[in-house]
């Protein structure tokens, strides 16, 4: 049913885990370790497990990679976080879909590149007066 909650007092901590199908996992999870800093957990030639800051991003092996209207985004603390993000990943060889933009007056500014699956990979700020364009 939807609606309000049947117990107020039982609340989401927040997204703890996200498992995505790769037709290469290893080859995908290296991408976020290097790019993100993100530490492996497990991994054996079915996939791969890692971890961020209590965040788990998992890769199963699969015919097709799940990427179809996926996007996975890390949200910085500053704009100029966004800047300093694309400044590095593109120096280290990292190709970026575009360089940052956004602004005070759009709300957020971020960058995106793609995994090796050719996942939509995001780095935002949101302002907080929450501006949307």
């Amino acid at each position: 049913m939807r609606g309000e909650p049947t117990n107020p007092v039982r609340k989401m901590r927040g997204i703890g885990q996200l498992a995505l199908r790769s037709t290469d996992p290893m080859r995908v999870a290296e991408f976020y370790e290097a790019a993100f800093g993100f530490r492996r957990l497990a991994a054996d030639d079915d996939g791969a497990d890692l971890e961020l800051n209590g965040f788990e991003l998992s890769f199963r092996r699969g015919e097709q990679a799940t990427r179809d209207g996926i996007q996975i985004g890390f949200k910085v603390e500053a704009a100029a976080e966004v800047d300093a993000w694309a400044q590095e990943l593109g120096r280290r060889g990292f190709a970026l879909a575009a360089p940052p933009s956004g602004d005070r007056w759009d709300g957020s500014r971020s960058f995106r590149l793609a995994d090796p699956d050719g996942r939509q990979v995001a780095v935002f700020y949101d302002y907080p007066d929450g501006r949307r364009a």
